[in-house]
């Protein structure tokens, strides 16, 4: 539900026209809870708030830009200037903490790959002592918007074998999850909840299980328009970024990313828009 919280904070203040560059006013109403978290433990409380403060000031600017050269241009700047001011550590844990963690109201994962490409083209340390960012830089190309999905195999509940690239279907939502998580029942309902996944037959949903415990798997239950699949590979090879559970893709029939791990709200509006429902 925390997922659901941050998107509608956005939304919400994205309506009442807050996100204006440069504004600190603005950064402080938008981010009150998340900036009480502090990324690492200091002994300077003061500095490290006035640099989550900056940071946070800096997406919002980043916000106003209308292509990515621009996007890139401007972190490349940010990240020469943190360099010169030995404050690297600290800003790519920031990076991470607001562009990369699953509840951050500001995730985004292209920006933070190219916070990510620049260290890895210019071989910063920060980057190259840490095998987590390698990590994150390896995962994040992966199914990126706009690219075509990883294919997967996978088994349905009655033993048949299959592969993501064998289905056809106008619209494909990837919903992985687990039956026994809290926030996945609450995105099932709502996908439940609306006829369009349910009876439209250019949208399938494909429940994607990639644990080990299979018995809480074959005991859920599943719309009978859904295709519910067990796929262990793309845990056990890191095929798809999963982050957390639950978390959906919406693939076009081509198998292009449309949407990669976003809210099931946003993922409604989309197909709304697009007039798919």
């Amino acid at each position: 539900m925390r997922k659901l919280f941050y998107f509608l904070v956005s939304i919400v203040l994205l309506f009442c026209g807050l996100f204006l560059a440069n504004s600190p006013i603005v950064a402080q109403v938008l981010l009150p809870e998340y900036m009480n978290h502090p990324s690492q433990k200091s002994s300077n409380s003061g500095e490290m708030r006035r640099d989550e403060q900056e940071f946070a000031e800096f997406l919002l600017l980043l916000e106003h830009k209308d292509n990515a050269q621009h996007e890139e241009g401007l972190i490349g700047k940010w990240i020469v200037k943190a360099e010169k001011e030995h404050r690297l550590e600290q800003v790519y844990a920031l990076a991470e903490k607001y562009l990369y963690h699953p509840n951050s109201p500001y995730r985004n994962e292209e920006w933070y790959l190219l916070f990510l490409q620049y260290a890895d083209e210019h071989q910063l340390e920060v980057y190259v002592k840490n095998p987590r960012y390698q990590k994150h830089y390896a995962m994040l190309r992966k199914n990126r918007v706009g690219h075509v999905a990883t294919d997967f195999a996978f088994t349905t509940k009655t033993g048949e074998k299959g592969r993501l690239y064998d289905l056809s279907s106008k619209y494909i939502v990837l919903f992985f999850h687990d039956p026994n998580c809290e926030e996945c029942r609450y995105v099932k309902q709502r996908l439940e909840s609306n006829n369009a996944f349910s009876i439209k037959r250019d949208v399938l949903v494909v429940a994607v299980y990639i644990d080990d415990e299979v018995e809480s798997w074959r005991k859920a239950q599943y719309p009978s328009t859904w295709l519910s699949v067990y796929a262990p590979e793309i845990d056990k090879k890191d095929l798809y970024d999963i982050r957390a559970l639950p978390t959906l893709y919406l693939l076009d029939g081509q198998k292009n990313v449309l949407i990669k791990d976003e809210p099931i709200e946003k993922l409604i509006i989309k197909l709304q828009k697009n007039s798919y429902l």
